[in-house]
C-alpha cells in the first residue's frame, strides 16, 4: 500500500529515502528497495512509498521519522471528504431594485448608476438605519449599498478552494469578453511556463479567445518535470486524476449560460469576493482550485501543493515588478456525526459522561450538544470537525509558509473556537461513530474528534504554535452577521447568524446571509433566479452561511493587498483588525456572556467570548463614497474621505 512519509529536517529526508529506494538498505526497515510513488521535491521533508502494514508500523519507530500514514490521495475511503460550510441557497434575496425580467432595464440603454456597479452590488456595509428594507416586516434595515474603492484588487490572485467556479458566467468576464477566471491546474503552467507550451506547439484558444496549454499537457506539466522548461524541473510534482479533470468538469466549459459543473458554491463564493459587481475586489485574477465536494476527484492536500508551487513559481508582474500576491478563499469544512440512537462519549470542560444522540437538554453539555445539531439529516446529527490527515495538515503549512494567505469561514455548527492552550474549549471531544480516527492529535483519544474545532484552518488547528505564539495562528477565521437588526435597549444591534461557529478565534465578522451571489442554473433546483439584466442565460441566487462571509473578507484583504503586496498573514490580522473592520462594542448583541449557564450554550445569537469586530462602514446606500487620498503606511491604511 502507499504511505505518506514525513520527516523533521530536510537532511533526515535525504537519508530516510536513500535508506528507502537504494540497493543498500538491506540493514535497516525494510529489508529490500521502495519505490517512491511521488516524490515531492517541492516538500523538503515528504513523500509518498510502497510499504507493507508491518513495514510502516516499524519505519514509524525510526527516530528521523516524524508521522508515516496512508497517503491520503490513494486512500481516500479511508479519509473524510470536506463539504462546502453554507446553509445552501434560499428564495429571497436583498437587491436594489426589481431584477425581474419584466422590470429590468434594457441592455441597450443601462443607467450611469448600472454601469457604475451600484445596481448590483448587495455588499452590506453598515447598521443603525430606521428603514425598513422588506415592507411590513417590522424589522430595521442594515444599510445596504455600494462603496466605490481607490482599490480595486488588481495584480491580486484570489483562489477559490471549492468546488469548481463557472468561467464564462457575467460577473467573471472583463470588458473584452474574457473570462477572468483561470484554472490552477488547466492555466496555471501556462502561466507559468509559457515558453515550454508556445515552442513545442502545446497551445490551444479557450472559448472566449485566450490561449492556454491543452489539458493533456498542462496536466503532464504537473505530473512529470521532464515535461517543463529546465528552470521549472525542481518545482516538484503532482499527480492528477486526468481521467476526471476536464474543463468542462472544473470550470464549466460554456458561453452559453449551461452550467456543466456539479455545484454552484465555488461560483457564489468567486462573485462574492471578485464578482465585477458583487465583489469587493472586482479587479483581481481569480482562479479555480476545485476539490471541495467537486467532480474532479482532487483531494485538499492536492489543492495544498498545487497553490504552494504556483505561488512559488508564478511569474513576476512587469506592471509592478514583483510577484502577485495570493489569497485562498476556504469556504468549506470536515463533518463529524453521530446517529440519534448513538450512545456518546465526551469529554467536556474537564468532565467526561456520555449522552444518546436523542436525548434532550439537561445540563451544560447536552445543551452543547443540542447546540451543534443544526445540521440534521435522516436520522444523525453533525458537527464540524477537525477529522483529517496528517499529510492534509503539512500540505497546507507548507502553502501557508510560502506566504499564501488563507481565509476559512468557521462553519455553520454553532461552535464555541478556542484560542490557545489554556482556553477551556480545547480539550473537549465527542465520540466519531461516522470517520472513525482519523484525526492525528495524540491528545485526543482514538475514535474520537474535537467537539469544538473545525479542521485545520481553525485557530488551534494546522499552523497553530503554542510554543511560538499562543495567541496566533496564521489562517483568517470568519464568522456570519444574521440579516436582521434588532432593537434592545434602545439601541439598533447587528447579531451572528444563528448558525455560526463564534467565540475567540474568530478573527472578523462579515455579513452572510441572503447576499445576492452567482451561481448555476438552480431553475429545477426550486431556487429563485434573480435575472440578469445584461445576460439571462445565467443565473444569480440567494447565498448565506459562512461560506458567504468568507470571501467577502476575502475581496476585502485583497484590496489590502494590492496596497500592500508583499504582506504576511500577521500583517493582514493586524491591518483587519486596526483598521479594515470597526469593533461596535455594544452595537453587536451577545445576549449570554457568561459561559457557566446553559443558556451560554443555547443561546442562538451569542458570541461566546469572540472579539466584536467586523467588517463594517458606516456609508449610507445613498451617499456613494469617493475617496480622493489613499496614505500607505506601516501595516495600516489610511483612506481620506472626500
Amino acid at each position: 500500500m502507499k504511505y505518506t512519509i514525513k520527516v523533521n529536517t530536510p537532511d533526515d529526508w535525504n537519508e530516510i529515502h536513500d535508506l528507502l529506494t537504494g540497493e543498500s538498505n538491506v540493514d535497516y526497515i525494510p529489508n529490500h528497495v521502495v519505490p517512491c510513488t511521488d516524490d515531492k521535491k517541492h516538500s523538503p521533508t515528504r513523500g509518498t512509498f510502497e510499504l507493507t502494514e508491518a513495514e510502516a508500523n516499524d519505519l514509524a519507530n525510526h527516530p528521523k521519522v516524524k508521522w508515516i500514514e496512508l497517503s491520503v490521495e490513494d486512500n481516500r475511503d479511508q479519509f473524510p471528504d470536506p463539504s462546502p460550510a453554507t446553509s445552501k441557497f434560499k428564495t429571497r434575496v436583498k437587491i436594489y431594485r426589481d431584477l425581474s425580467s419584466a422590470n429590468r432595464p434594457p441592455t441597450s440603454n443601462p443607467t450611469a448608476a448600472e454601469l457604475n456597479r451600484v445596481g448590483w452590488s448587495v455588499k452590506r456595509v453598515g447598521i443603525k438605519t430606521n428603514g425598513d428594507f422588506w415592507t411590513g416586516s417590522g424589522q430595521p434595515a442594515a444599510i445596504y449599498g455600494d462603496v466605490s474603492y481607490s482599490l480595486t484588487g488588481k495584480n491580486v490572485d484570489v483562489v477559490i478552494h471549492d468546488s469548481g467556479v463557472l468561467q464564462y458566467h457575467p460577473e467573471f468576464l472583463d470588458g473584452n469578453g474574457r473570462t477572468r477566471v483561470k484554472d490552477l491546474v488547466l492555466d496555471g503552467p501556462y502561466h507559468i511556463d509559457p515558453d515550454y507550451f508556445t515552442t513545442n506547439n502545446y497551445t490551444r484558444t479557450k472559448a472566449d479567445g485566450s490561449t492556454t496549454g491543452t489539458v493533456s499537457n498542462s496536466i503532464s506539466w504537473w505530473e512529470n518535470s521532464a515535461n517543463r522548461s529546465s528552470q521549472f524541473q525542481n518545482a516538484g510534482t503532482v499527480s492528477i486524476n486526468n481521467s476526471l479533470y476536464t474543463e468542462d468538469r472544473a470550470l464549466g466549459d460554456s458561453l452559453d449560460g449551461t452550467n456543466s459543473l456539479t455545484s454552484g458554491h465555488g461560483t457564489a463564493c468567486a462573485g462574492l469576493a471578485a464578482g465585477k459587481n458583487m465583489g469587493a475586489a472586482f479587479e483581481a485574477n481569480i482562479w479555480n482550485a476545485p476539490g471541495i465536494s467537486d467532480n474532479v476527484g482532487m483531494a485538499p492536500i492536492t489543492n495544498y501543493d498545487i497553490i504552494k508551487i504556483f505561488h512559488k513559481y508564478k511569474p513576476v508582474n512587469s506592471e509592478t515588478g514583483i510577484k502577485n500576491p495570493t489569497v485562498v478563499n476556504g469556504s468549506w469544512g470536515y463533518q463529524a456525526a453521530f446517529r440519534s440512537t448513538d450512545t456518546v462519549n465526551y469529554k467536556f470542560r474537564g468532565d467526561t459522561g456520555s449522552f444518546t444522540g436523542n436525548a434532550a437538554t439537561t445540563n451544560q453539555v447536552t445543551a452543547m450538544k443540542n447546540g451543534l445539531n443544526n445540521q440534521v439529516s435522516g436520522a444523525y446529527k453533525s458537527w464540524s470537525t477537525s477529522s483529517r490527515s496528517n499529510s492534509t495538515d503539512e500540505a497546507a503549512s507548507e502553502m501557508m509558509a510560502e506566504g499564501v494567505i488563507y481565509v476559512a469561514a468557521a462553519g455553520n455548527n454553532d461552535q464555541r473556537l478556542g484560542v490557545g492552550s489554556s482556553d477551556p474549549d480545547r480539550l473537549n471531544y465527542m465520540d466519531d461513530d461516522w470517520f472513525g480516527s482519523t484525526d492525528p492529535r495524540p491528545e485526543f483519544p482514538s475514535g474520537t474528534v474535537p467537539c469544538n474545532h473545525r479542521d485545520w484552518m481553525n485557530p488551534q488547528g494546522n499552523g497553530f504554535n503554542a510554543d511560538v505564539d499562543p495567541e496566533f495562528h496564521p489562517t483568517i477565521c470568519v464568522g456570519a452577521l444574521d440579516d436582521n437588526i434588532i432593537l434592545s435597549s434602545g439601541v439598533y444591534k447587528e447579531r451572528k447568524a444563528s448558525y455560526s461557529s463564534n467565540g475567540p478565534g474568530i478573527d472578523v465578522w462579515a455579513p452572510a446571509d441572503e447576499t445576492l451571489a452567482p451561481g448555476g442554473d438552480f431553475s429545477n433546483g426550486g431556487y429563485t433566479d434573480f435575472v440578469r439584466y445584461d445576460d439571462d442565460r445565467f443565473y444569480d441566487a440567494s447565498f448565506n452561511g459562512t461560506s458567504a462571509a468568507a470571501p467577502v473578507v476575502t475581496g476585502v484583504i485583497a484590496l489590502y493587498l494590492q496596497a500592500n503586496p508583499t504582506a504576511t498573514s500577521r500583517q493582514v490580522k493586524n491591518w483587519l483588525k486596526r483598521h479594515g473592520t470597526v469593533d461596535v462594542g455594544e452595537m453587536l448583541q451577545d445576549d449570554y456572556k457568561d459561559d457557566s449557564t446553559t443558556s451560554f450554550w443555547t443561546g442562538s445569537f451569542n458570541l461566546r467570548d469572540a472579539r466584536p469586530a467586523i467588517i463594517y462602514s458606516p456609508y449610507d446606500n445613498s451617499e456613494k463614497v469617493v475617496f480622493d487620498q489613499v496614505e500607505l503606511g506601516g501595516d495600516g491604511l489610511v483612506i481620506t474621505r472626500s
